[in-house]
């Protein structure tokens, strides 16, 4: 038996406003995975994730997540006010356990627009098992856009530089 960690950690500035946003939907991730009455939720962070499903508000909050019934995040978030400029944070997300890129990579496109506007954000992540089984390690990176999000394992890099396809 060996166990598996997906990690990541990293940090990015936003407005205050974005930073709200981020840290209501972490908190509505919270509660939903711990079956927790939710508090009510923002006109604001509605507007970012309208629903997709007519009777089901949330639905496009839990569309950003793999599995919409267990929307895990795998990893914590802390932010601080910036000394520099006291109209921006800046917003670390890290784990060492299950850092989920898709949906941290969703949550960041849809509550940063401005922010994203202005210039992408990224961060990249790592597969690592606690013994040496083959497949078991690895990695990615995610570039986030105002209008996309570009993500890719090593995996899927490796087998495109033994393809021939990376110069």
């Amino acid at each position: 038996m060996a166990d598996h960690f997906i990690q990541g950690s990293f940090a990015f500035t936003c407005s205050i406003a974005e930073a709200a946003l981020i840290e209501e939907a972490w908190q509505l991730a919270a509660d939903l995975m711990g079956d927790f009455e939710p508090a009510p939720i923002s006109d604001e962070l509605l507007a970012v994730f309208p629903p997709t499903l007519a009777d089901k508000p949330l639905s496009g909050f839990t569309a950003i997540f793999d599995d919409a019934n267990f929307p895990d995040l795998g990893a914590y978030i802390r932010v601080e006010n910036s000394i520099e400029d006291p109209k921006t944070c800046s917003v670390s997300i890290y784990s060492d356990t299950d850092f989920q890129p898709w949906p941290i990579a969703g949550l960041i496109q849809r509550c940063c627009q401005p922010s994203l506007a202005i210039a992408p954000i990224g961060f990249d992540w790592s597969l690592t098992c606690s013994k040496p089984r083959i497949d078991s390690f690895g990695g990615g990176w995610c570039a986030i856009f105002s209008d996309r999000i570009e993500i890719e394992t090593t995996r899927e890099a490796l087998s495109k530089a033994l393809d021939g396809g990376l110069s």
